[in-house]
């Protein structure tokens, strides 16, 4: 959020904390309803209400509110939430994730802040459906693109902070615009009143769809804004914020905690801004004329159900998806000048379908895929069947500040980067950005580095330096160190587009595979708070994703824990300092691996660390083999059940075991290190030794 737009939240903050010290007091005595200074409004809101039923004495309602809700609260509220979408932004030196949902049938809302011109828009993808189904089973997610050129709004932080853009094409998945529903835009005066829950749907920290229904009292109002206090998380902006009957209030923007002089209690509480509906409604209303003639009807469109705005029934799933339909002419243009701020929000969406509205969808099939080599007898994964019933998060932009993978790391040696053979390296991708590793592909992270296989679009390695005396511990969710947990994943703007597996594939084939880290998130996260964070938040680029079955993280634990075994149990030289370094990657075997449409799954990862001991320089070498597990779609268990007889198999293999099977060159010096000769290992040419305990990684 720019400076001017922070100081008027602020300061509208002030003003009201009296007015919302006193709600705060109604409502805990239960008398919300007096809240509200307007009577007019209080009176039209309270007409609108249906009657829950005479009361049957003093013992019927107990606490100090009421909690009571219609039944059919949850099932329009699960109808409502199919409108609300993941929202990346991927555009130049932007890079973040955010909420947002359908007002129309082709209009997307979200922030300015979020989607701060017509160029951001361009890179933008929308994804609707990232969320468990009843089951605890991630369903099967559908993703647009933007079509600014047909028409985008935009109105700047400082002042109503909304992008309204046109829904494009779609990118993946089996959903339709006319699946989704939307929520309609209206500046009727019955929807709020001071005292009121409030109800939000957005995707707090990048996470899976979350919905907050309770204890979101709105305290206060200005002629554009309320204000109301719920709990929040980057990644929240642009959620729309709803009454108990899931009519559109507000356009969620801004939220921080807040300590009040008013307040009787010295705690902070996290107060937070909506952009009212009304004040975005009646602003687009006087924009309407000022349109392009071809881009006029959409937003007349979504403009027109002001009379219909009261609760709709749920969408239901069609049998069969609906027919792609595409929108050829309309253009438009949208005022590209909005300030451009970095905020918190958190409101709620609600996917509605108004009775008789016709929904033509801008959508298409996905792209072509980057091709990969055809297996004559390749056995392949079955993938889930289409399931019928489906405040800004950022990272650091500024690339040129993460200097990698060092080789000097280790005092005293040169550990350089594992060299691919002939054939591999002519597969590995080149970097978009003009710089120093544009023809080799090196991926410069903080403390790590990555290369990516054309043909696989995965990482080939990953390389990572590991201080173990300034190891920070980062939170996962917030990112911050000594900070909560999140599932927000990144596209690197240095990779050329289809170079590397996104959303699109792990949404689709989520009945078996996570997106799992290659370079754990923690191994990189130390040095000063912000190269900490940095490094926390680089993990989650799609090129250190791959995928993993999703029982890997439960029994990969030597796979997963050998950095830390060997910082612990490896007796490092005085020198050393703590340090590691290891690289780890994908294994991929022609005869064994299966499928998952044009992709080549590998059946095991490989891991080498190296580090200096008092003899010298060591390294031991792991490999973790999924396939055992890759028979088990987690689609056909519902909630994964404890299976203690399946589990990731790992072998202690030879350094030039992991150069055979990959294709890389670890160098001589590494060959050398590697403690394998060592007794009671595995001679070379021997078979590979199975790990059930740490103790049998002879260091």
């Amino acid at each position: 959020m720019d400076e001017r737009a922070l100081k008027d939240f602020r300061a509208c903050v002030a003003d009201t904390a009296s007015q919302r010290q006193r709600v705060r007091e109604l409502v805990a005595c239960g008398q919300w309803r007096t809240a509200e200074p307007d009577s007019e409004r209080a009176r039209a809101y309270a007409l609108r209400q249906r009657n829950l039923g005479a009361r049957g004495g003093p013992e019927s309602i107990i606490g100090d509110t009421e909690d009571f809700l219609r039944a059919s609260f949850l099932a329009q509220g699960a109808a409502v939430a199919r409108a609300v979408a993941y929202v990346e932004v991927s555009s130049g030196q932007v890079n973040e994730v955010a909420t947002g949902f359908m007002v129309s049938p082709r209009l997307f809302l979200t922030n300015q802040h979020v989607i701060a011109d017509l160029a951001a828009a361009r890179g933008t993808r929308v994804s609707f459906l990232r969320e468990l189904d009843e089951r605890g089973v991630p369903r099967a997610s559908t993703s647009f693109l933007l079509a600014p050129q047909r028409l985008a709004l935009f109105s700047a932080s400082d002042q109503l902070d909304y992008a309204l853009i046109a829904l494009g094409e779609r990118q993946s998945g089996t959903a339709t615009a006319d699946m989704l529903g939307f929520c309609p835009l209206s500046d009727q005066p019955d929807k709020h009143v001071i005292g009121m829950n409030a109800n939000i749907i957005q995707h707090p920290g990048g996470w899976l769809k979350m919905i907050s229904i309770r204890n979101n009292t709105v305290t206060a109002r200005t002629e554009h804004t309320l204000l109301y206090e719920t709990d929040t998380e980057q990644g929240s902006s642009g959620s729309p914020v709803f009454n108990d009957d899931w009519q559109l209030v507000a356009l969620h923007h801004w939220g921080e905690p807040y300590r009040d002089a008013a307040s009787a209690q010295d705690t902070p509480r996290k107060v937070n801004e909506g952009i009212r509906i009304s004040a975005i409604y009646r602003d687009l209303l006087q924009r309407l004329p000022t349109l392009p003639e071809a881009a006029r009807p959409l937003l007349q469109e979504a403009l027109s159900y002001q009379t219909a705005a009261a609760p709709a029934t749920a969408v239901a799933w069609p049998a069969a998806a609906a027919s792609d339909t595409r929108e050829e002419t309309s253009m438009s243009t949208g005022n590209d000048s909005g300030a451009q701020a970095a905020t918190l929000t958190i409101p709620l969406e609600i996917t509605v379908r108004v009775a008789g509205a016709t929904a033509t969808a801008a959508s298409s099939p996905a792209g072509p895929s980057t091709p990969v080599p055809a297996q004559p007898q390749a056995r392949r994964l079955s993938p889930p069947r289409p399931t019928h019933a489906q405040e800004a998060l950022r990272i650091d932009p500024d690339y040129s500040k993460r200097s990698g993978y060092d080789p000097a790391f280790i005092a005293g040696v040169q550990v350089p980067l594992p060299q691919p053979d002939g054939t591999l390296a002519a597969q590995i991708v080149p970097l978009l950005a003009e710089d120093a590793a544009h023809g080799d592909g090196e991926l410069k992270y903080e403390h790590f580095s990555i290369k990516l296989l054309k043909p696989r679009r995965l990482a080939a390695f990953t390389a990572t330096n590991i201080d173990g005396a300034r190891y920070l511990e980062v939170d996962r969710g917030s990112g911050r160190v000594n900070g909560a947990e999140g599932d927000a994943w990144f596209r690197d703007p240095r990779v050329p587009a289809g170079a590397v597996l996104e959303q699109d594939f792990y949404g689709a084939w989520s009945n078996y595979f996570d997106r799992g880290h290659l370079t754990r998130r923690s191994d990189p996260s130390w040095g000063s708070p912000e190269e900490a964070e940095r490094a926390n938040a680089d993990t989650f680029h799609f090129t250190n994703c791959s995928p993993q079955h999703f029982r890997f993280n439960q029994s990969a634990v030597y796979w997963q824990g050998l950095e830390r075994y060997v910082l612990e149990n490896g007796v490092l030289a005085s020198s050393a300092k703590g340090r590691l370094c290891v690289f780890q990657g994908p294994v991929f075997n022609d005869q064994v691996d299966l499928w998952a449409d044009e992709v080549q799954i590998p059946s095991s990862f490989f891991k080498i660390v190296v580090w200096k001991g008092k003899q010298g320089l060591r390294a031991v070498a792991l490999v973790a083999d999924q396939s055992a597990l890759l028979s088990e779609s987690r689609h056909s268990l519902g909630a994964p059940q404890a299976l203690p007889s399946v589990e990731v198999n790992h072998w202690r293999v030879a350094v030039t075991e992991v150069e055979r099977m990959t294709g890389l060159d670890f160098g001589k010096l590494v060959r050398q290190a590697d403690t394998i000769a060592a007794g009671q290992q595995p001679q070379v040419g021997e078979a590979r030794q199975r790990i059930t305990s740490f103790d049998q990684i002879r260091l």
